[in-house]
């Protein structure tokens, strides 16, 4: 099981150059979900997880880990580059390099979705879909049939239109062959509520 404890330590050291951490209590995501779904998970693999996620919060939303001022626009992203490379690191050296693979798939569809001002609840289908995909893949899952989903969202994304990935990721969740897909479903779920407030 995920130490919040040690995961929330490791993401403030390896930002910590970049400014303070914040005082506000770290929130995990998906590596949280990700230790729901795959038992045999372990605490560095969510680590690595809940910092490409960091990254990703740099990148596109705001991040958790640390205070990092309005007007400096260039560390933000090389703060989230960082954590980008931590995070596959950490999730490579436990023998993910398939994992390593779906991830940078994932960050390659959440930047076409940013670009055409898709839907934040569009990013968290996805990313919640890609913590059973980790799942799959390490219960021996080949990578292509896993990486369907986004190989359909970024061929809608190269014919100019967003494809509709909520409803995608809900379909795709029953095909990872994952014996308990609760947690999933309720992530996928609530990506999709969230996307209804935002109508």
């Amino acid at each position: 099981m995920i130490d919040r404890s040690a995961v929330a330590r490791e993401l403030a050291t390896v930002g910590a150059a970049f400014g303070p951490s914040s005082t506000a209590p770290l929130s995990l995501r998906w590596g949280e979900l990700f230790s729901r779904i795959d038992e045999a998970g372990d605490g560095e693999y969510a680590a690595g997880i809940e910092m490409v996620y960091e990254g990703y919060l740099l990148h596109y939303r705001r991040g958790r880990v640390h205070t990092v001022a309005d007007d400096a626009p260039e560390s933000t992203l090389l703060e989230g580059d960082l954590y980008y490379a931590h995070g596959l690191r950490l999730i490579v050296a436990r023998g993910g390099g398939r994992a390593a693979g779906l991830l940078a798939r994932l960050m390659s569809t959440c930047s076409s979705l940013r670009s055409m001002e898709a839907s934040f609840a569009a990013d968290d289908a996805l990313w919640a879909y890609a913590m059973g995909g980790l799942a799959a893949l390490r219960r021996g899952a080949p990578a292509s049939a896993v990486e369907r989903l986004f190989d359909q969202a970024d061929a809608a994304l190269a014919a100019g239109r967003v494809a509709d990935v909520i409803p995608l990721s809900r379909a795709a969740v029953d095909e990872l062959g994952l014996p308990d897909t609760a947690h999933l479903a309720q992530a996928v779920a609530a990506a999709a509520e969230e996307a209804e407030k935002e109508v």
